[in-house]
């Protein structure tokens, strides 16, 4: 199958922006398991070592957790995580990824794989609701979240430790 250099040059931004929005994610974690309790107990709830991989499709980004005593870490890469989402396409990630299409509903597309234990997937998926909520605006949760989780943490502050780690 023949790709034109235009969906070529589309795909390696799409996987560039994907790439700069995992990282925040991952601070957007580090920050909401600082200052939001709920995600705090969440996390906490995991049993240590518990690790979750975020891929875009195979062989593209992705993001790779795990729980240590310090709360939530980023990994260079896991071999064989408790939790897998794989995205089925640098698309349907990227949908995702812009708050152009909530998780519920990328899972209802069939948009990703799951592996691993559901509950435990349900509970990263609550941890991202809310970190989803620090860091988009509230006319984009409206549209992907069902119910737009209370903010409990100083937006600024929430922001400034998301983007100087601080």
């Amino acid at each position: 199958m023949k790709v034109s250099i235009k969906r070529k040059l589309e795909l390696k931004v799409k996987i560039f922006i994907s790439k700069v929005i995992l990282f925040f994610l991952y601070r957007g974690f580090k920050a909401t398991y600082k200052y939001d309790k709920r995600v705090r107990e969440e996390i906490d709830n995991w049993e240590e070592g518990f690790s979750i991989k975020l891929q875009i499709a195979p062989n593209k980004p992705s993001l790779c957790l795990k729980k240590t005593k310090k709360g939530i870490e980023k990994q260079a890469s896991l071999e064989k995580p408790d939790i897998l989402i794989c995205f089925k396409s640098v698309d349907a990630a990227f949908l995702v990824l812009t708050g152009r299409l909530g998780v519920s509903g990328a899972y209802a597309g069939h948009r990703f794989k799951l592996s691993g234990e559901i509950s435990q997937a349900m509970s990263f998926v609550r941890c991202v609701d809310i970190v989803e909520a620090y860091l988009f605006p509230k006319f984009i949760t409206k549209k992907i979240l069902k119910e737009v989780p209370k903010k409990y943490a100083n937006i600024i502050t929430t922001y400034r430790y998301v983007l100087f780690n601080f």
